[in-house]
């Protein structure tokens, strides 16, 4: 049956939605009771996003809320919407509301090898979103899956299953470049599993080379003890002492010479700064969105690289502090806030946004210290040191060198 509503009933189930969105979180039940029984009238594609989307915004933030009348039939019509994003929202809606056939369904299309690996996806971030208690062991069982494994990493930092560590650490020689910095932001949500990381680094079973500055500066925040001392031991100290920094730069002047960076291999160079300051830094086509954009900056000019380098704290703007999240669920998590509402907080690492729930926030913490941690240079070899300065200096892109 199509739907009759008029431009004027469709503004009026809008300013419902809206003023139903604006007390959502304190009286949900009646007001969503009364829109679901809209939704079921209506089958414009565009006005039921609309409405669902207006609901999913009163809903951000919150993992549960009760399940409204009405809904499972609306849902059941929805899910066969022409439109992907209506089945997109009405599905995120569904898990908010507990909706345990939405779950079984979910779970079932995320292990079905046949379904298309999109869906398969669509589906494991889905549930991952709702935080979903029983899909730790499927994204364990998905780690061997080259198109699901990816999110499979991200999405198990959530989730404080025993065997993640051994699981992704088994892999890791075998993972691409984007997932192995998934993997060791994963690892660096725990403390058992900082230490498992470790533990590996020693090893040799991960390169000492892939634990970047970033990578420290996360397993430093774990406030560890035994790995603090750890780090210590082998990376040495992650903050340099602040009266040492104008010596420091003194030395590097005179070690990396015009001459001798003129000698500077720019590919390699390349190679080294995606292992570091690519993680979190875009520099010409390629890099992370954590930092600021380097392609525009003062490159060319020695002191400026070596003072941004040796002390990046030195300015730090105030949006770009970095706040440490323990959870109730015993993550820490690192990065920069991007979004602080009553309900909930966004905060951006090297990889990915998380939106968490205020009340699954433990402790909180911010201060003005760059995401980046010093010691940098002095942790590389002075021809890796001389080749990443030459490439951050250089004017244009160059091929990237192999290992």
């Amino acid at each position: 049956m199509k739907s009759v509503l008029t431009l004027s009933a469709l503004t009026f189930v809008f300013l419902f939605s809206s003023a139903i969105t604006a007390r959502a979180a304190s009286a949900p039940s009646r007001g969503l009771d009364s829109l679901v029984q809209v939704l079921g009238t209506m089958d414009d594609p565009a006005a039921q996003a609309d409405v669902l989307r207006g609901i999913a915004d009163a809903m951000k933030g919150r993992r549960q809320a009760p399940m409204p009348a009405g809904w499972r039939p609306l849902y059941a019509k929805l899910q066969h919407s022409a439109d992907p994003q209506v089945r997109k929202l009405a599905v995120d809606l569904a898990l908010v509301f507990g909706d345990s056939d939405a779950v079984a369904e979910l779970k079932r299309l995320a292990q079905d090898s046949k379904a298309p690996a999109a869906d398969r996806l669509a589906a494991i971030e889905a549930l991952a979103g709702a935080h979903e208690n029983t899909l730790g062991p499927i994204l364990i069982s998905l780690l061997d899956n080259a198109d699901m494994r990816d999110a499979a990493i991200r999405d198990l930092a959530a989730y404080s299953e025993n065997a993640t560590a051994s699981a992704i650490l088994d892999r890791y020689s075998t993972l691409s470049e984007a997932e192995r910095r998934d993997a060791l932001a994963t690892l660096c949500a725990r403390g058992a599993w900082g230490s498992a990381l470790l533990d590996a680094v020693e090893a040799g079973k991960i390169p000492r080379g892939d634990i970047s500055a970033l990578t420290i500066r996360q397993l430093s925040t774990l406030n560890d003890p035994a790995v603090n001392d750890r780090l210590k031991k082998a990376y040495g100290s992650v903050r340099a002492h602040g009266k040492d920094k104008a010596a420091l730069i003194a030395t590097y002047k005179k070690t990396f010479t015009p001459d001798m960076l003129a000698g500077a291999n720019l590919s390699h160079g390349r190679l080294v700064f995606s292992k570091t300051c690519g993680v979190c830094h875009t520099l010409y086509d390629a890099g992370g969105k954590l930092g600021p954009n380097l392609t525009g900056s003062q490159r060319a000019n020695l002191d400026y690289i070596l003072e941004k380098v040796t002390d990046p704290s030195a300015v730090v703007p105030k949006e770009d502090y970095m706040t440490v999240i323990q959870t109730t669920d015993g993550r820490t998590l690192t990065g920069i806030v991007v979004q602080d509402t009553e309900k909930s907080l966004t905060l951006r690492d090297a990889t990915q946004e998380t939106v968490l729930p205020k009340g699954e926030i433990k402790s909180r913490r911010s201060s003005p210290t760059s995401m980046m941690p010093e010691g940098l240079l002095e942790a590389m070899s002075t021809a890796d040191a001389r080749d990443l300065i030459g490439y951050l200096q250089s004017s244009a892109q160059v091929p990237m060198g192999k290992e």
